[in-house]
């Protein structure tokens, strides 16, 4: 019996408003698993957690880019922040993933160093080392780091060694290597998998020598929460097992998620791309692109920004993530303020808070005493970093003459950085966080 013969067959049987509440029924979609389990999770983490549902939501998007069927490189989530900002509540929440038929999804190392994707080990034969080697035992899994600070600290030629490797296992082509201990050891093929860490923020050092390597990592900042009340104390003290309650039964809620993501059927579907959306998610990556560009420390030769197209190429790949969290085959509008805070927080600090801090002010020129105060530098250092945007073409720094303030201003070429629209996902508090609602 079709949908009218069934409305027909149930007016003798239904009232009036009962017929009208069948018939809109039909007209609703049905709700799917990922549907009701993100919802869950989200009431959860609200409940237990509420500073943190963008970070996990943040998440489950890069977990989702292992569903995507044309992905083909490692997409890489970082959550950066002070102790006590969440970054790690959040990263524990997915320590037990799954899929449907119970394989396990997560691959958790509590002491990572890049040299151990492809082992070189004097102390283990070379049928051992096949045993220890990290890179095959991440391999479409999501790969748990929740301690990464020791790899971004370290000296220059430290950091350059291990990002050099990270680097090429982010390419999602493999890793070989040489040693005089094995001679060459290394995985050739396609080796996909998603990354997420923790960290502290980061020095300039570093920023400096991913730049200069094209760096493939993606950040997300986690802000530093107001000072806790005597209350909040109390309350803690008086409910004691309230966070280990919460974090087990966020741990579930996410793990049915993405169950439910990894058996969606919106993955094998065509993709619906909003060239409009598309547009603005590759403006996102040139003005990334822009702010990684290490400085060469006196501003003398050209800068040499990366190509935007790998950041283009991350930022789409979290965007679609993001859709298929929230079970839909086209990315639209709501999924780009999550997608400029991944892109501010892939940004060194002090470029970034001035950028912000110009957005604040409507996107007016801001002087030396404003930039030192929105930074919390030193004028003198305040300038030097002026300086560095006017060198790097974002922006033109008006220097002090005589009678006249010194000022920086927006380049005519990177208007639309300042323009309202832009300026709009800027601002505090992220309008994302209220925009991921199920």
């Amino acid at each position: 019996m079709d949908s009218s013969k069934n409305i027909i067959h149930n007016c003798n049987r239904k009232g009036v408003g009962d017929l009208i509440e069948l018939h809109e029924s039909f007209k609703k979609p049905a709700v799917s698993a990922l549907q009701r389990n993100l919802s869950l999770l989200q009431a959860r983490t609200t409940e237990y957690f509420p500073r943190l549902w963008p970070a996990v939501e943040a998440g489950l998007a890069t977990c989702a880019t292992l569903v995507l069927p044309d992905q083909t490189n490692p997409v890489t989530l970082i959550y950066v922040g002070e102790s006590s900002t969440g970054k790690t509540t959040v990263a524990r929440m997915f320590d037990k993933l799954k899929t449907a038929d119970g394989t396990s999804l997560t691959y958790r190392s509590d002491k990572f160093t890049p040299a151990s994707f492809v082992s070189h080990s004097a102390k283990a034969t070379s049928t051992q080392l096949a045993s220890i080697d990290l890179l095959p035992k991440i391999q479409d899994k999501v790969f748990l780091t929740p301690e990464l600070a020791p790899i971004f600290r370290g000296k220059p030629d430290d950091l350059t060694e291990r990002f050099s490797i990270i680097t090429r296992v982010l390419d999602g082509q493999g890793l070989t290597t040489d040693s005089g201990t094995h001679g060459q050891r290394g995985y050739k093929g396609t080796y996909l998998f998603a990354w997420l860490g923790c960290t502290t923020p980061l020095d300039k050092q570093v920023w400096d020598v991913m730049g200069q390597l094209g760096s493939r990592l993606f950040f997300f900042t986690l802000e530093t929460a107001a000072a806790t009340t005597t209350d909040e104390l109390m309350q803690a003290m008086e409910h004691p097992g309230r966070y280990k309650r919460g974090l087990e039964e966020c741990q579930d809620a996410v793990c049915q998620v993405v169950e439910a993501l990894f058996v969606s059927p919106k993955r094998d579907v065509a993709w619906k791309m909003n060239r409009e959306v598309l547009q603005e998610i590759a403006h996102y990556a040139e003005l990334l692109a822009i702010m990684r560009t290490p400085a060469d420390g006196k501003n003398e030769t050209p800068p040499q920004p990366e190509a935007p197209t790998r950041a283009a190429a991350v930022l789409g790949a979290f965007a679609r993530g993001r859709a298929l969290v929230h079970d839909r085959n086209t990315v639209l509008h709501d999924d780009l303020p999550f997608i400029v805070h991944v892109m501010l927080s892939t940004m060194p600090r002090n470029r970034r808070t001035i950028l912000l801090a110009m957005a604040m002010k409507d996107g007016a020129p801001l002087t030396v005493e404003q930039v030192s105060t929105a930074t919390g530098i030193s004028r003198h250092t305040a300038e030097s970093c002026m300086a560095e945007l006017d060198w790097l073409g974002l922006m033109t720094f008006n220097q002090a003459g005589m009678g006249k303030t010194a000022r920086l201003s927006i380049h005519e070429k990177w208007a639309w950085v300042m323009a309202p629209q832009f300026r709009e996902l800027l601002m505090p508090p992220p309008t994302w966080q209220k925009s991921g609602g199920v």
